[in-house]
């Protein structure tokens, strides 16, 4: 977790952060999960 700052993680945790797609991608990666993106069309 050495790529993101404490101080991010620590705004994620407290619901104040708005990490950007690619911190979110290193977290789930670091937690050995995967993300899907879905395109939906709406009508």
């Amino acid at each position: 977790m050495s790529e993101i700052a404490i101080s991010t993680i620590k705004k994620i945790e407290s619901g104040k952060g708005n990490p950007s797609l690619s911190t979110v991608e290193k977290i789930i990666d670091i937690l050995g999960m995967e993300v899907k993106y879905e395109i939906r069309q709406t009508v």
